[in-house]
């Protein structure tokens, strides 16, 4: 069994239903409270399981699963806040969705397993914790990128809202893909080898600089959000499609 298979879904479900009551404005406090109580649900989940298996829960797509969770419905809840209440509904449907997603899983990945000696390693956390914090900001930033095409206005919030999440997600990927250069020199003996993840990480991170460079009104117009929805659908493939696309990857999950 896996540590928290109970709080985990128990956090899914409170992230669907904080979805439906934030999008109807009289029910956004219970929204609200209700996607709080799924992220200390979420926490107690990963803490229990983080026990159980001795190590930070980063290791195996189960853990990295719930920690994308978890860093979405906070983004949702903290850095998206009420604008505009579509793009923080979107963004914890998102979470909802990965924590099920995580739960329809093969058994033995989410059964507790002793970690694989390479992955023993102090930049565990601060490589993959970095990549699932940048990851749920991306989430939101797509969810009000898709919001702005449906309005189509310079002064929507949902461009605000795409450039408030970017802003904060572009520096921890980049922190993120650093720690991973430097903790691969140190298990490899290079910084950087073209594996499919890296490529399509990088793809990624090419994505959002973009966006970081373009012009004030550009970042609120369809520019942004087009590239806002680009960056989450690379993103999207480097969390999902490289790890099944690929032949042979060094950075395959824990199994």
């Amino acid at each position: 069994m896996s540590g928290g298979s109970v709080a985990a879904p128990l956090a899914g479900t409170c992230f669907a239903v904080a979805a439906i009551a934030c999008a109807r404005r009289r029910w956004a406090g219970v929204g609200r409270w209700t996607g709080a109580a799924g992220i200390a649900l979420m926490c107690g989940a990963l803490a229990a399981r983080g026990i159980r298996l001795g190590y930070w829960p980063l290791g195996g797509e189960y853990e990295f699963l719930l920690s994308f969770a978890l860093a979405t419905a906070l983004t949702s809840l903290v850095v998206v806040r009420d604008r505009p209440r579509a793009v923080r509904t979107l963004t914890l449907a998102g979470a909802s969705v990965l924590t099920f997603y995580a739960r329809l899983l093969p058994v033995y990945k989410r059964t507790v397993r002793p970690l694989p000696p390479t992955l023993h390693s102090p930049w565990l956390p601060l490589h993959a914790g970095t990549a699932a914090m940048a990851y749920g900001m991306f989430v939101a930033a797509g969810a009000a990128g898709a919001v702005w095409l449906a309005r189509r206005s310079t002064r929507a919030p949902s461009a605000l809202a795409v450039e408030r999440t970017v802003r904060v997600g572009y520096p921890l990927l980049t922190a993120s893909m650093a720690l991973g250069m430097v903790w691969a020199q140190a298990a490899w003996g290079r910084y950087w080898g073209w594996d499919i993840k890296e490529i399509w990480t990088f793809v990624t991170w090419l994505l959002y600089t973009l966006y970081m460079h373009l012009p004030g009104p550009r970042r609120h117009s369809w520019w942004g959000a087009t590239i806002a929805l680009g960056g989450l659908g690379a993103m999207l493939i480097t969390m999902f499609g490289t790890p099944r696309l690929a032949v042979y990857s060094l950075h395959t999950w824990a199994r």
